[in-house]
């Protein structure tokens, strides 16, 4: 994953098995709708590692619903919602969830992943096998840079912690411009950039909020809130000064980042749910992202295994230099362009996920 010559490697990957038993004894799957599931899948033998215990200030999240904690980093990842899909397009009847699975019933309301891939972007299959089913989605994506940004390794302190950074400082260049956009700026302690990849279809956020949000989905209205509020200023002229690069003047450091973590959800084990007359059980639930940025570009991999079985606006501004400088906790976001939600978000709370000196 480090050996990337011209882009940010960001590999994620997420796999979760989820085995179920319903309460109909000794009743065959195949009469059931969970068997109308294409044969696609091979043999499960994916090696369940996890690895959480190592990354004691940072947790997974299979939502951008489920709550986080300001003070650890949380990720996120579309995949696990997509092979939910995939389950859901297999029982093709409502899946009921008791109220007490309350992590459950995020996982199957959610609706943030929608249409943040389009469909040759990303795989989903599955397949029905004796009194079990098994989904899996897979997700790859390179998004190398135009331009290499340049390398930092002691400009910048994350609260207080130096930590290796990219960005531009000093002369811009054209090429860096026009791979960077100001998307929103209030001042040096609240602002959003977009970095712009080769491939214009995707994007890459960096936001530096004025606050914490206790779940992504906050975090990404009010993202979509601040983008069309920067849209109007961009227009005013005592405001257009936010929305352009200083020469000389304006600075971007942001930090690097190499992780790869995999854990179990213990909180949906155990979790019951009805479709039709048969109660399912989750068995397991299991997901991994790796992630990497840096001054090259990104790349994006993650795949998801499911499997279960029967049983049971202000006063004008002065210019001022913008020192965009991401040295306390803030969001990075991978996108579509297209699309309103992102398939990766990370909070990033601590330097536990970054590139260490």
């Amino acid at each position: 994953m480090r050996n990337f010559s011209r882009f940010i490697g960001i590999a994620l990957g997420i796999s979760f098995s989820i085995a179920l038993a319903s309460c109909a004894s000794g009743e065959d799957p195949s009469s059931t709708s969970s068997q109308k599931a294409e044969s696609t899948v091979a043999e499960d033998t994916f090696h369940y590692e996890d690895n959480a215990a190592e990354f004691g200030g940072t947790v997974l999240v299979p939502t951008m619903e489920h709550r986080i904690s300001k003070d650890s980093n949380a990720v996120y990842c579309a995949t696990m919602l997509y092979a939910w899909d995939k389950a859901r397009e297999i029982f093709q009847e409502p899946i009921v969830i008791p109220l007490q699975y309350r992590d459950l019933q995020l996982l199957n309301a959610s609706t943030s992943h929608k249409n943040t891939l389009s469909p040759s972007e990303y795989m989903a299959e599955g397949i029905a096998k004796g009194n079990s089913v098994v989904v899996r989605s897979r997700f790859e994506k390179n998004l190398p840079f135009d331009v290499q940004f340049n390398t930092f390794d002691n400009r910048l302190k994350f609260n207080g912690k130096t930590v290796p950074a990219f960005g531009k400082a000093g002369n811009w260049g054209s090429e860096c411009q026009d791979q960077i956009k100001i998307l929103y700026y209030q001042n040096d302690r609240h602002f959003l950039v977009k970095l712009i990849p080769e491939d214009k279809k995707h994007e890459i956020l960096l936001y530096m909020p004025d606050h914490a949000f206790s779940t992504f989905s906050e975090m990404q209205q009010k993202v979509s809130q601040l983008i069309e509020q920067g849209r109007k200023e961009q227009k005013m002229e005592d405001s257009k000064w936010k929305y352009k690069f200083s020469v000389g003047e304006d600075e971007l450091l942001i930090p690097k980042f190499d992780f790869d973590i995999s854990t179990v959800y213990h909180s949906l084990l155990g979790s019951h749910f009805t479709v039709g007359q048969h109660d399912w059980t989750i068995g397991k639930a299991w997901q991994q992202v790796a992630f990497h940025l840096d001054e090259n570009g990104a790349a994006v991999k993650s795949e998801a295994v499911i499997e279960y079985y029967l049983g049971i606006e202000d006063t004008p501004e002065r210019p001022q230099p913008k020192k965009m400088i991401f040295d306390r906790p803030f969001y990075v976001l991978l996108k579509r362009a297209d699309a309103s939600q992102p398939y990766f978000v990370l909070w990033v709370a601590n330097t536990e996920l970054m590139v260490k000196e």
